[in-house]
């Protein structure tokens, strides 16, 4: 009788306590969340430059891949014989005839891959004469000269995303000024769970093996666009959810291009309507 007295009053301490607990806000309810934690921000047009930039290393003999830039397939062809003599001196600046031509499924116009004189070995990844998916790495190319190279971590990649860049530029540390820098391709090298872009250093500009610097790549810029803070949205790609100002409701956005600090909102909001700052959870229940 005692033991069951004991046990009853020890279940209704408890019960009391638990009812004297403060309740666990939901994720994603702001109404819960502490006075001064969230700040309001308005909609405003910016221009928006989205510029991806990496730190490089000067390395030689580096290998690289290039890449489909459609669904076709690879052929082989001749080379073209060399205008130049010996007098003239060798040439590490300007491009070879290629041997291999990339030929579209669509009947597009077929494009010659264009290798620079100091590459020493080509060796193809893929069958010849045989239709392959965009972004098959169709060439393993050796180049002795040097080059820039960038490590990307996935984000980078996906930022990238079969993109063209506008221009891309490269700075070396004590070097001269910045150069024009053409990648070998636009998509990246995968290589042992890496990501890597590549660029021939100019002969103009002085370099050596370990040199480091920066790679810009300008991949998209709008004027005058609706933005918002990126800790405003929950979504850096394509679609956002952001918390009402007013009502502290979520609402969902379509996202354009960000340059690391804001990003374009290309619907669901309007220039100067009012969301909070941090954006929804991405844990939240829908």
């Amino acid at each position: 009788m005692k033991r069951g007295l004991v046990w009853f009053v020890v279940l209704m301490s408890v019960v009391a306590l638990s009812s004297c607990a403060p309740e666990q806000a939901e994720i994603g309810d702001v109404s819960a969340m502490a006075e001064g934690e969230t700040v309001s921000v308005a909609v405003e047009t910016r221009t928006i430059s989205d510029v991806l930039t990496l730190p490089v290393v000067v390395a030689a003999g580096s290998v690289y891949s290039v890449t489909a830039p459609a669904i076709g397939k690879l052929e082989s062809r001749r080379a073209e014989a060399s205008n130049r003599t010996p007098d003239d001196g060798p040439d590490v600046g300007e491009p070879r005839s290629s041997v291999f031509t990339f030929v579209p499924s669509d009947g597009s116009t077929p494009t010659e891959i264009v290798l620079a004189e100091t590459v020493t070995s080509v060796e193809p990844s893929v069958p010849l004469d045989v239709d392959v998916g965009v972004g098959t790495p169709l060439l393993s190319v050796t180049d002795s000269a040097l080059t820039i190279t960038a490590q990307l971590t996935p984000p980078q990649v996906l930022r990238l995303a079969n993109r063209q860049p506008l221009s891309v530029r490269a700075q070396l540390d004590g070097s001269t000024g910045p150069f024009d820098c053409r990648l070998n391709d636009s998509r990246p090298t995968a290589d042992a769970g890496t990501y890597q872009l590549t660029c021939r250093v100019p002969i103009e500009t002085p370099g050596v093996v370990g040199s480091e610097g920066l790679l810009a790549i300008a991949l998209d810029e709008r004027s005058d666009v609706p933005a918002l803070p990126i800790e405003a949205i929950a979504g850096t790609r394509d679609r956002g959810i952001v918390y009402e100002a007013a009502t502290g409701a979520t609402r969902d956005v379509t996202l354009g291009i960000t340059d690391g600090a804001f990003i374009e909102v290309t619907s669901g909001l309007s220039v100067g309507e009012q969301v909070l700052i941090p954006s929804p959870s991405l844990l939240r229940n829908r």
